[in-house]
């Protein structure tokens, strides 16, 4: 029990080293096709066709196969719509946004001392990961709360010692009080109440590659690419808890807990509650990419690239709040760190990627390509000094495994008007391959026009996703189920010279 004067004499609550984990790792770790629309239609997959300034992020002997050189640039539209399921409740949330696709310079010119020789430099633009979306769950408690969790959380630990990010916010607001010593919750999950949260999620990864490349005969052609990545992303989510159904009532004289609780004026019983979490995430990282294609026959070519771990440099930028309200109308808040918030430096380190690729030429009416990618998602490590971060890198060789990324990609000739599809599957994390959750599944299809040295590209991509989602510590809470559909529009305009 607080006396009447604890608002006042509140101690202020350590701040957590890091609120970073195995999320934020995977998070950065994803990374999708991008670039131009030619390529976003046949589903990113130029692995060993080549000639696409997207190319650059895959295998960057891709280039290598440029005759002339080309200029271009792609921008979008992006629409998304997330379907979540809570105990029998549905809501569908629809989201849009403008996008920069990409950009491409690439320079190609045979050599002077050896006619064999052929080389090609370049610089292109990619946006790997759109971030843009809104998700809204809400639905009944089944008997949970979010304060059960913060009284597990506080268990043992004196009101001075707590998260002041988590449940030492809920002690400060008087969603959780003690009573002869012991913590308690002014939500008794006797009765059912509402739960809801709403995320809101924005921001990019765009990744912009240096690369060069040499053919030689025609046949073989090798290259090497610095990647520079660019990580912006807005992250905040606003959990709310509410006695829609008014059951928590207190009064000096009676009570419809199931277990004690003290009465102060003003109060009358729990209300609602509002937790939110909001941090940025801005930084930068590097790479290098290797590849190679070989031209085995004019109808066939193989490829085969590696892209080392991105090492990036980050920050945080993050602030909680909780606010408790109470049915005679007493209200309390409290930010942790207070306004403007707190910061956090810390390195993280992307799995490497394995593609292998080949392409089928069909003479003059067309091309398909298939890319294989492997990569190991356990070993994923964030870093720090010092390094706070030992238990989230062993949660993460644990959690994760090995995955694969499939991309396939056709295009049919019919000049000067070009057709194309493709499809890509990018795996799960937890090694799950083709379905299960977070498998991403990618539908693309587009047309071209090219005339002598002008051209334009439209491509149309749709992506679905199926998701489980706990909106805290799944101990203490149901799971959510969240369909995630995107459609975007890319235009690249470009031309060769």
């Amino acid at each position: 029990m607080k006396s009447s004067l604890y608002i006042a004499v509140l101690c202020a609550l350590s701040v957590p080293l890091s609120a970073q984990n195995d999320l934020d790792a995977m998070r950065y770790s994803q990374t999708f096709f991008g670039g131009t629309a030619r390529s976003k239609a046949m589903a990113g997959s130029f692995g060993a066709l080549g000639a696409d300034g997207s190319a650059m992020a895959i295998n960057p002997a891709g280039i290598g196969l440029y005759k002339k050189g080309d200029i271009n640039i792609g921008l979008g539209l992006k629409f998304g719509t997330a379907k979540a399921s809570h105990n029998g409740t549905e809501f569908s949330t629809p989201s849009s946004n403008a996008t920069f696709d990409g950009l491409t310079i690439v320079g190609a010119w045979d050599s002077k001392i050896d006619p064999k020789s052929h080389h090609a430099l370049g610089f292109s633009g990619n946006q790997l990961v759109n971030f843009n979306s809104e998700i809204h769950i809400e639905g009944s408690s089944n008997h949970k709360s979010i304060t059960q969790d913060m009284l597990a959380a506080a268990k043992g630990i004196t009101p001075k010692n707590l998260d002041g990010s988590y449940e030492g916010l809920a002690f400060n607001t008087l969603a959780l009080d003690t009573l002869d010593g012991k913590y308690y919750s002014f939500v008794d999950t006797k009765y059912n109440l509402r739960q809801a949260n709403e995320i809101q999620k924005s921001g990019r990864i765009n990744e912009w590659n240096i690369n060069y490349a040499y053919g030689y005969d025609d046949k073989l052609y090798i290259g090497a690419s610095l990647g520079i990545s660019s990580v912006n992303f807005n992250y905040q989510s606003t959990y709310t808890e509410a006695d829609d159904k008014d059951s928590l009532r207190v009064s000096p004289t009676k009570s419809t807990y199931s277990y004690g609780v003290y009465y102060y004026p003003g109060f009358g019983g729990f209300k609602d509650l509002t937790y939110q979490e909001t941090y940025r995430t801005s930084g930068t990282g590097v790479n290098l990419k290797l590849g190679a294609i070989y031209r085995a026959t004019d109808f066939l070519r193989l490829g085969v690239s590696y892209a080392t771990p991105t090492f990036y440099n980050l920050t945080d930028t993050y602030i909680y709040s909780m606010t408790t309200r109470f049915d005679e109308g007493d209200s309390y808040s409290e930010d942790n760190p207070p306004s403007p918030g707190g910061k956090f430096n810390y390195k993280l380190v992307t799995p490497m990627r394995l593609t292998v690729s080949i392409a089928l030429l069909f003479q003059k009416y067309g091309a398909l390509n298939v890319d294989y990618d492997y990569l190991n998602y356990s070993a994923a490590a964030l870093r720090s000094s010092p390094q706070v971060f030992t238990g989230v890198n062993n949660t993460i060789k644990t959690k994760y495994s090995a995955s694969s990324n499939l991309r396939v990609g056709a295009e049919v000739v019919l000049k000067p008007i070009y057709l194309r599809a493709g499809y890509a599957m990018y795996g799960s994390p937890f090694g799950n391959v083709f379905n299960g959750d977070g498998v991403r599944t990618f539908y693309t299809g587009g047309i071209g026009y090219r005339m002598n040295k002008f051209y334009i590209d439209l491509a149309v991509t749709q992506s679905v996703t199926n998701d489980t989602y706990y909106m805290y510590n799944a101990n203490y809470v149901d799971k959510s189920t969240v369909n995630n559909s995107g459609t975007t529009i890319g235009v690249t305009v470009g031309s060769k010279f």
